[in-house]
C-alpha cells in the first residue's frame, strides 16, 4: 500500500513539471540576444504618423514592454494591442490596428514578431469594411 502511494505522488511530481515546463515553452514570446534600434510608429486612419519613435534595444527585450515604455495610453487585451496614443479600438471593432512589419502585414502576433536592428514596426489604425458579396 505505501508503495502505491510513493509511486503515485513521485508521478503526480513528474506530471506538474512536465505541465509546468509546457506552459513556460509555448508561453514564451520572442526575446533578441542581441541590441540593436527599431523604429515604431503610429499611424492614423488618414495614412498620416501619429508618432514615431527610434527604439533601442536590448538582449531579451519584449516588442510589447518597449511599445508600452515608449508611447502613451497602451493597453493589450488578449495579447493584442487594443490603445495607443489618442486611439482606443471601439467596442463593435470598426477600427482596429494592424501590425506592419518593414512595410508587410505581420502574420503573427506582437510578441512573436521577430525583430532585429534596423526593423520598422508600424501600428496601423484601419478601418474593418465587410464585403457582403
Amino acid at each position: 500500500m505505501k508503495k502505491n502511494l510513493i509511486i503515485k505522488i513521485i508521478l503526480s511530481v513528474i506530471a506538474v513539471g512536465i505541465i509546468a515546463l509546457s506552459v513556460y515553452f509555448l508561453k514564451d514570446s520572442f526575446k533578441p540576444d542581441y541590441d540593436g534600434v527599431i523604429t515604431v510608429e503610429v499611424i492614423n486612419l488618414d495614412n498620416e504618423v501619429v508618432k514615431s519613435k527610434e527604439i533601442t534595444f536590448k538582449e531579451n527585450d519584449e516588442l510589447s514592454v518597449l511599445i508600452e515604455n515608449n508611447f502613451n495610453n497602451v493597453t493589450y487585451q488578449n495579447g493584442m494591442i487594443m490603445s495607443i496614443e489618442d486611439y482606443n479600438t471601439p467596442a463593435d471593432w470598426s477600427t482596429f490596428i494592424s501590425i506592419y512589419v518593414d512595410n508587410k502585414m505581420s502574420e503573427v502576433g506582437l510578441s512573436d514578431i521577430e525583430f532585429k536592428d534596423g526593423t520598422k514596426i508600424s501600428l496601423i489604425i484601419t478601418e474593418f469594411i465587410f464585403d457582403w458579396e
